[in-house]
Order: C-alpha cells, then structure tokens, then sequence
C-alpha cells in the first residue's frame, strides 16, 4: 500500500480517492490521505475519541474510517481492548510510513499556498489561563486577522497533563515543561517582584517580610523564595502565607486588599503599579524570572502555520512590555526531564 502510493513518479494525492459506505445507505468519497492523518492522530494520542476531536469529525466516525483504512490495507493497524488502544506490529511499519507520506503532502501544499503569501488550517493550541485571556489572546487574535484562512482552538489550561495525548499542536507554559518527548522553545521570559498594598511599608532588606503575612499563587511560589538584591547578593525569603491560590486575580485582589504581600509578574501587576493600588515592596531585591516557553511534539514536518505562528508570539510579546523579554533556545526533552509545575 506504502509503494503503490509513491510508484511510478505520480503524486499520491491523485490516486488518492476512494468510496466507502456510510451506515449501508449513502456514498461518501474520502481521501486515503484522511484516514492517514486519523490513524497518525490515534497513535500519538492513543485515544480514538481524541484522535477524532482532533481532525474534527465524531467517535463514531472515527471508528468506521479505522476499519475502512484496515480493510484497504488488509491488515490490522490496533488493536483494541477495554482501556487502551495498542499499534500492532503492521500499524508500527504503517504508522511511520503515514508520517512520511502525510509529511510529504504538507511540504507540497504548503509550498504552493507559500507561492500565493497565503496560511491556512487548524492550530491548537494549550495555553496559560491568566494569559491565554489577556497578552496571548490579543496577540492570537491579531494574527487571525492577518491570515484569516488559520484557525485556533485555544484551551485556557495551566495543567493539560500530556500534550500528545490532547491532540495539541502547541502548548505554551510558564515554568519547566515536564513533559518527555517534546521539543521545547524557550521563547521570554517574565520578571517579577514583591509587591502589597499602599497600608504596608517599602523595606530595604526581605528579613524585614519574614512577619508579614503573603498572598501565594502556590502555582510558582514555594514556601521559600530565592532572591537577588544589589551587588548579586543572595538570600531567602520564607513565606507565611495567609492567602494561598492557583489563581493569579484572585492573589491580585487579595493583595489590593493588603492581606498581605506577593510575588508577582510585572505583567500582571503593572497598571497596579502605575496608579497606586500596589507598590513594590522590597524594590531592590527580586525573585528568580519565569520562563515561558512553546513545546510541540517532534516529527519529521511541521506545518509553515504553526511556525509562523511560533514566530508571531516571538515578535510581538516583546511588544507587551511589562517584563516580559523574548530569547531564542530549542531544546528537546525526549532525554531530559524538566520537573516544576507552572501555569499562568
């Protein structure tokens, strides 16, 4: 099946037709290249529910195009049982075979809508609640206006536990990615700094916090804090908390309300700043950055709509202000393990 889609110079997509029946009654054509991408999907996501999330078409459907792609082929590709789904050993051959052929086909077509300046597809997306609602959001929203071919499903989610198995193309984060397996961009990073409200006084030295109760987005901020002051000195800071939440608007207002001091990201405290509500606390000594980073799972293509897309967030969060700093690096942390919650 693999050759006879490559053999004799034709492009697979010409040959690429077949008819199936649907429930017995009506025809409906499909493209060999559709039940690939499912089939790649349900292999990386090992779920076929989510598979079928993914390429925009229900369970059920799902299901009878896997059997239809397995009858073409005349082998079976997974095999399944109660609580998983498990490539056999033709799907593992057929599985990397796929990618090469689905790979092929994108490098092609999106050479030609390159020819024409032209974007075009799904992207989806996981990204931070806090941010996904405010600086990404605005930026992700400008770059649809750009290239309104494109579309996003975007997520708000500050834990999606394993990104493959979302169906997410992309998943930006604050903090490590813990995830193995996925390549990981660091793309800015997000300063911060200890600030209360007005009723509370700026101090020279953080031994003077220890006392004072805290606002902790327990999402970044352990039970003691790193932090470098003049001349690179370094000291801790141990937290007593009185307010502690996953929710950065909620440590906002507890904050305002001078339940005590927090650390926080510029980002989200600068209009607080500039009229007043809050102030900096400690303004010479500051706690370690955040790293927000663009992790997507490796492959051998990836789609010019997702790069450009990387390459927009890159060139406009500068723009954002508010500490947050754009940088460069790739990693893959297929052999490396990167263990600290984050979300924001």
């Amino acid at each position: 099946m693999c050759a006879e889609l490559r053999r004799n110079g034709r492009h697979p997509k010409r040959n690429a037709l077949i008819r199936i029946t649907n429930n017995g009654s009506s025809m409906k054509t499909l493209d060999r290249f559709d039940f690939m991408r499912l089939f790649v999907r349900i292999a990386e996501t090992g779920s076929l529910s989510a598979a079928a999330q993914s390429v925009g078409i229900s369970q059920p459907s799902a299901s009878r195009q896997l059997k239809q792609l397995e009858a073409l082929l005349g082998v079976q590709l997974i095999r399944r049982s109660t609580h998983d789904l498990v490539l056999t050993d033709a799907g593992n051959r057929f599985l990397e075979d796929a990618r090469a052929m689905l790979a092929d086909w994108e490098t092609s077509t999106d050479t030609l809508r390159n020819e024409r300046e032209e974007l075009s597809g799904l992207i989806r997306v996981a990204v931070p609640v806090a941010l996904g609602q405010t600086i990404l959001a605005t930026i992700a929203s400008r770059f649809l206006v750009r290239h309104p071919a494109v579309s996003l499903d975007w997520r708000l989610i500050d834990q999606p536990g394993d990104l493959t198995a979302g169906g997410y193309d992309l998943w930006i984060r604050a903090g490590p990615v813990r995830q193995l397996g996925l390549i990981v961009r660091h793309l800015w990073h997000i300063d911060r700094t200890i600030v209360a409200a007005p009723g509370f006084r700026t101090v020279a030295n953080p031994k003077a916090l220890k006392p004072l109760p805290s606002v902790v987005l327990f999402t970044f901020v352990p039970e003691q804090v790193a932090l470098t002051g003049p001349r690179q000195r370094m000291m801790t800071l141990k937290i007593r908390a009185a307010f502690n939440t996953d929710n950065i608007y909620a440590a906002i207002e507890a904050t305002r309300q001078g339940v005590g001091y927090a650390v926080l990201p510029y980002w989200a405290i600068q209009d607080d700043l500039d009229s007043g509500r809050l102030i900096e606390l400690c303004p010479q000594w500051h706690p370690p950055f955040l790293m927000l980073s663009v992790a997507y799972p490796p492959s051998r293509y990836r789609p010019v709509r997702i790069s450009a897309f990387v390459d927009y967030l890159r060139t406009e969060l500068p723009k954002a202000g508010a500490g947050i700093i754009a940088t460069g690096s790739e990693l893959d942390t297929s052999a490396s393990l990167q263990d600290a919650p984050g979300g924001m």
